[in-house]
């Protein structure tokens, strides 16, 4: 056998090569179609396929009765599917650019498709616009982002319908006309500026993807409704559901073919809360046009019944979204501050009785202790006077709370330990958050210790920063629900109480059970102190018939831009010996030139809240009362 010949080992070279080419095809080939079939699938859906979120309606908020306080409505909307106008908007464009070159007129032609929109939208709008409450303004930049971003969502031309207008378009728009008529849930507030602060407000979000996975198809939605305050934003999680969606099939043109998959949304769930809708009215109505805020409170189970604040808003001009002008307006006036849990102010008199609660619970004094009070008491080079009362000489303790000598307090205060009285005053839950569920409560709540006045730079600890805090004033700083809080501690003998805003069963436990650790003889002359302020001391204003009321009233100075102003307070829980609310009040002293004092301008405050919640629950007899 002959050797082969060079052009037979060429060819056989070819040969070779050949096959490795085929071997190699057929291995990719199968490598494609086989091992990466599904990937090369996924991608493909992702081209083909598109996800449509459809937005869940958000739960409602009710009083504890079941009234409403923010729920949703109908909103009636005129929209256009701008997909569908495709072909109309490319003709339109044809004709435009037709004409331009005719006339030899130069032109941008992304210009040209956003002037193609606008006029064929125009021209189905025109045979119904005597039938729109207003005119539609088009906007080319807002016309051009839907249909580019957009496309399978219907892009609205008149957001809120009335119901005449909705009516009437139902009768003239074809069913299969290019524009439509569409119905979205919008949240309204039926009691206006009724507990503002505390419901708050829910305005939409571009972030509408709530509840479903929008990872695999590029996904489309409408701006969800989300929690922006107060309890619309504390149970956020709860009152927005969970969205549905439709999975759709689009050709190359990114056009609706059919919807391949679909699931239903998840309608929020309801809240409950403790306030009652009467009662937080009322407590509004009693605070007029004063700025300040009021709070009443059920002793027991710590639910918040009413939480005023002024100034205050109308929760429906914040949705569905807020004009620059009522941004500017309410900022102004300082309207979006929550007081109550965010408002951070010295408590003159109010707080003696915790320096009281302190002095009897170390044994410093008791019910039959004395004090010569001349008037005035001397701390290092400083006279504190008191002004507050005209009794001199031998004080009772009893009558030393009710008239709030300064004299008795600051002069036995230095029988306590600094740190035990700091430590009696944390406490009873000053110095940090009452845990309430709210947002934004703040955190800065002050107990002050030498250690917090050094590394402030303030210096060192004084005998005059301990008479300070002794009569609320100083740097001691705490929130008006604070207070409350307290004064419900007090009311049930307790160390804490824990405020809430949810209406609670009986058998949930959400205080802290810990004994308040006075004897009944020390809570018994407290108690007497606090009943005599009200019967026949600075309380005397908040004084209701046949009822017994504990209360202690408050003055407080701070700083208001470049002057001294007034805080007014008073708090109290009743009936006394039989307690089921308490009830505290803060105003600040207005520009009108008038001096606030407790007594004069909180008491009376609180009085009307007393009444309304004991004009809808009597009170049981008591024999102590």
């Amino acid at each position: 056998m002959s050797p082969p010949s060079e052009a037979e080992k060429r060819l056989r070279v070819l040969y070779y090569i050949l096959a490795a080419i085929f071997s190699y095809l057929a291995v990719g080939l199968f490598f494609r179609q086989i091992v990466q079939h599904g990937k090369f699938s996924e991608l493909g859906q992702r081209q083909s396929h598109r996800r449509v979120l459809k937005l869940a309606p958000r739960g409602n908020i009710r009083d504890r009765e079941g009234k409403l306080l923010a729920g949703n409505r109908p909103r009636f909307m005129l929209v256009a599917y701008l997909q569908e106008l495709r072909d109309e908007f490319a003709a339109e464009y044809r004709e435009r650019t037709r004409n331009l070159r005719a006339a030899g007129q130069n032109f941008i032609p992304e210009n040209e498709h956003s002037l193609s929109r606008i006029a064929v939208i125009e021209r189905h709008i025109a045979p119904i616009r005597h039938l729109l409450p207003a005119a539609v303004n088009l906007d080319r930049h807002s016309v051009d982002r839907h249909f580019k971003q957009m496309p399978l969502l219907p892009f609205p031309l008149v957001y809120d319908l009335p119901w005449e207008s909705f009516a009437n378009l139902i009768e003239r728009l074809p069913p299969d006309g290019r524009l439509q008529l569409e119905t979205r849930s919008s949240r309204t507030y039926p009691n206006g500026s009724c507990g503002a602060h505390l419901i708050g407000y829910a305005s939409p979000s571009p972030c509408g993807c709530y509840g479903v996975d929008g990872a695999n198809y590029r996904t489309f939605s409408e701006r969800n409704l989300v929690g922006r305050s107060g309890v619309e934003l504390a149970m956020d999680a709860v009152l927005r559901g969970t969205n549905g969606e439709e999975i759709v099939l689009v050709d190359p043109a990114g056009q609706r073919k059919m919807v391949l998959k679909s699931s239903a949304v998840t309608a929020g769930r309801d809240v409950t809360l403790s306030i009652d809708l009467d009662l937080q009215q009322a407590a509004e109505e009693a605070l007029g046009d004063e700025i300040g805020c009021a709070i009443l409170s059920d002793v027991w189970s710590g639910e918040i019944l009413a939480m005023a604040n002024a100034p205050s808003y109308d929760l429906n001009s914040l949705t569905p979204s807020i004009s620059r002008k009522t941004y500017e307006r309410l900022t102004e006036i300082g309207a979006w501050s929550n007081q109550a849990i965010q408002g951070l102010y010295p408590l003159g008199s109010v707080f003696k009785l915790v320096s009281a609660e302190a002095l009897l619970r170390f044994g410093i004094v008791d019910r039959d202790s004395r004090h010569s009070c001349n008037g005035m008491t001397t701390v290092g080079n400083r006279t504190i006077r008191c002004n507050n009362h005209s009794e001199r000489g031998q004080l009772p303790f009893v009558t030393a709370i009710a008239k709030s000598c300064n004299s008795f307090i600051v002069d036995n205060i230095f029988s306590i330990p600094l740190e035990n009285f700091l430590e009696e005053i944390r406490r009873l839950g000053f110095g940090e958050k009452t845990g309430i569920e709210l947002p934004h409560e703040t955190t800065h709540s002050l107990v002050p210790s030498p250690a917090w006045k050094k590394l402030r730079g303030y210096g060192r600890w004084t005998d005059g920063d301990t008479a300070n805090l002794s009569l609320g004033q100083g740097y001691l700083l705490a929130t008006p629900l604070q207070v409350n809080a307290f004064t419900a501690s007090l009311a049930a003998r307790r160390e804490r109480t824990r405020p809430t805003i949810l209406r609670r069963d009986s058998t949930e436990i959400i205080l802290s059970l810990a004994p308040l650790g006075l004897s009944d003889s020390a809570y018994g002359a407290l108690l007497d102190g606090m009943v005599d302020c009200v019967e026949c001391g600075s309380g005397r204003r908040c004084k209701i018939n046949s009822m017994a009321i504990a209360g202690k009233t408050g003055t407080a100075q701070i700083r208001d831009g470049q002057q001294n102003s007034h805080l007014a307070w008073f708090t109290a829980f009743a009936p006394a010996h039989n307690p089921q609310v308490a009830v505290t009040v803060m105003v600040r002293e207005s520009c009108d030139g008038r001096t606030y004092g407790g007594g004069s301008d909180a008491a009376p405050i609180a009085k009307k809240i007393l009444e309304k919640f004991f004009e809808k629950h009597p009170p049981a007899q008591s024999a102590d009362d």
